[in-house]
């Protein structure tokens, strides 16, 4: 994996994998823009947003119709998705709180905070960025993929402090699987799991810049079984708590106000 120089060994850029099939994800990449855009487009334009050559973006696009993902029309150069995503759709909106609520949410705080709002999950020994919404003139956007540690970044602890005590014990010792003693972290990180309940988020941990303070909250479940985790860096040190609210007060509004026996 790559990695960013401030964060040497912690932190893992998307791309690095060498049996990365970049056709494949070049392909969901397509469809994942055609369902913001909400229209059909040409290959020049799809080729010109991704920065694909167009005999790539070209040949690309043809496997997609020649599989039945994208329909073709000929009489305008329009690609478009075919119904045999439909299915597809309709069971992510099922898992994922219906509509496009997180995409929502995220604008939401984007727009209340002016900071990076960022959407991860656990991969692993790690909690990766699977979706965000940022400033159009930031220093370094970040890119969807990106990873870092589940333990000692704070969204691996809003992760965490959503778990069981079990629950965490269990996944320390399976991170920690190949150290002398698996179980040596645990008071640690469930005396941090306990201080992120106590205040209702997580905050601090690996950021892009140490003088840049992370926030994070686990997501109430909706019926998915992925533990869903919203947070956004900035240099807020002073405005934490308020923040906080923020943050809590725009999951409440698109998500509605968590269950009371949820542990985040």
């Amino acid at each position: 994996m790559t990695e960013l120089p401030l964060l040497r060994g912690a932190v893992r850029l998307p791309g690095g994998r060498r049996n990365l099939a970049k056709s494949a994800t070049r392909a969901l990449d397509v469809l994942e823009h055609l369902a913001i855009s909400k229209r059909p487009m040409r290959a020049i334009e799809i080729g010109h947003v991704f920065g694909w050559h167009a005999s790539s973006t070209d040949q690309l696009l043809k496997t997609m119709v020649d599989s039945g993902y994208l329909i073709f029309d000929s009489s305008q150069k329009f690609y478009r998705p075919s119904p045999r995503l439909a299915r597809f759709a309709a069971w992510l909106t099922a898992t994922y709180y219906g509509d496009e609520k997180l995409h929502r949410l995220l604008a939401l705080i984007h727009g209340r905070t002016g900071e990076t709002a960022t959407l991860a999950v656990r991969q692993d020994s790690h909690m990766q960025v699977v979706d965000l919404v940022s400033p159009p003139c930031g220093p370094q956007p970040l890119p969807r993929g990106l990873k870092v540690p589940l333990i000692g970044s704070a969204l691996g602890s809003a992760y965490l402090a959503a778990r069981s005590d079990s629950e965490v014990r269990e996944i320390v010792c399976q991170i920690d699987r190949h150290r002398a003693d698996p179980a040596a972290r645990v008071p640690e990180v469930q005396a941090e799991v306990a201080e992120c309940r106590t205040r209702g988020y997580a905050a601090g941990g690996i950021t892009a810049s140490p003088d840049m303070t992370s926030l994070a909250m686990s997501l109430p479940s909706g019926g998915s079984e992925v533990g869903l985790v919203l947070g956004f860096a900035g240099r807020f040190l002073q405005r934490e708590a308020e923040l906080a609210r923020v943050l809590r007060s725009c999951i409440n509004e698109i998500l509605g106000p968590a269950s009371d026996d949820d542990p985040s």
